[in-house]
């Protein structure tokens, strides 16, 4: 597990950075807000297909390969492409290959989980999710700090340079698992049919759908162009800001690993980020205090994510598979809230975008819970 929580933590260490560096650079080069919703909006449309292709090879010939094959090269690529991009066709390319990158972690990721941590699979899927989230909050601290003193061409250099250090601990995985490496493509074709799996499956896929809504448009999009232009926050600033809100959040995953998912912890996360997300746009010198409140429970939320994933997928032949149909609807929805998100706001203003962001969250929670207390599949 050490090694893929060293993958993780690198992974997500530079794509922490670069979701703080690419809008705030697309901003910088006079690029508006409904534009750099269309860029972003490539990597969850690219990311769907490409992820349950993975998925299906990585269930064919095992998943330790895809760190090093995909993984490796799909990161060093796209942080160059950012680094040498002058117009929007080449950050569009550079999106295309960061969600080959993205797609080529998540398709293994938990599977790798699953492999290695039998009987704790909820526990230590949440507790990569937070060692994510400590890498993210890394890679925005150095992101802000080095567009402030050192510029935007600096920051994208050091994110090529972590990038390859992503093969250390990928080579080392190489032999961790051993699978017939014929692949045989039309049994990996056959994974992808849909039919057969149960009702429990399909509801957690549409519940999952709500926290992405929850989160993905405001926090890879909306906050870092607020705080830029609605707050006038430097740039280290919002880099230190998406440090705590990534600290918080990881943190409570980490401490709240024992806590019941009940129904105590879903009526306090859910009035925690009703109150903040509602408050989030009109709150001036508050944001911090409120966007931590935020972090706070999405921090609690993680638990119920991963928790009701595991439900769905753990003991099945085909969970590489299994996890990539089951984020179809939430990655649809990340395209779509992401498209959208930068024409809404240009017309109606942030509030209506953030008030959603809370709507979700509590829809996601509430039926988490439900899953949670219903056993049949």
């Amino acid at each position: 597990m050490k090694r893929i929580f060293a993958i993780t933590f690198l992974n997500h260490f530079v794509s922490g950075a670069l979701t703080l560096t690419i809008p705030l650079l697309l901003l910088n080069k006079n690029v508006n807000l409904a534009e750099i919703g269309i860029i972003i909006s490539i990597l969850p449309l690219v990311f769907l297909g490409v992820r349950l292709f993975f998925a299906a090879l990585a269930d064919q010939l095992g998943w330790a390969p895809f760190f090093i094959l995909l993984n490796l090269p799909g990161s060093v690529f796209s942080t160059t492409i950012y680094f040498l991009a002058n117009s929007t066709p080449g950050f569009l390319l550079g999106k295309i290959f960061e969600a080959i990158k993205v797609s080529s972690y998540w398709a293994v990721n938990r599977t790798a989980i699953f492999s290695l941590s039998p009987k704790q699979e909820e526990k230590e899927a949440t507790r990569i999710i937070a060692v994510l989230s400590l890498s993210v909050a890394v890679g925005s601290a150095v992101a802000g700090a080095g567009i402030a003193y050192m510029g935007f061409s600096f920051t994208l250099g050091i994110m090529v340079i972590a990038s390859s250090f992503i093969g250390i601990p990928a080579a080392m995985l190489w032999r961790t698992e051993k699978r017939d490496s014929r692949l045989k493509i039309l049994n990996a074709i056959a994974l992808l049919d849909p039919r057969g799996r149960g009702r429990t499956f399909w509801l957690v896929s549409f519940t999952i759908l709500f926290y992405s809504l929850a989160q993905y448009s405001i926090i890879m999009l909306l906050l870092p162009v607020f705080m830029a232009q609605q707050l006038g926050y430097d740039y280290m600033s919002i880099g230190i800001v998406f440090m705590l809100y990534n600290v918080v959040a990881s943190s409570v995953a980490l401490i709240t690993l024992k806590t019941p998912l009940g129904v105590r912890r879903v009526v306090i996360q859910s009035l925690i980020a009703l109150f903040a997300a509602f408050l989030l746009a009109s709150s001036d010198m508050y944001f911090p205090a409120l966007f931590l409140a935020l972090a706070f429970a999405h921090g609690l939320g993680m638990g119920f994510f991963e928790s009701i994933i595991a439900k769905a997928t753990k003991n099945r032949p085909t969970v590489s598979v299994d996890i990539g149909l089951l984020h179809i609807p939430m990655r649809l929805a990340e395209f779509a809230s992401v498209l959208s998100a930068g024409f809404v706001t240009q017309s109606l203003g942030y509030m209506p975008m953030f008030t959603a962001s809370g709507i979700f969250f509590t829809a996601f929670s509430m039926l988490s819970l439900y899953i949670l207390r219903t056993r049949k599949s």
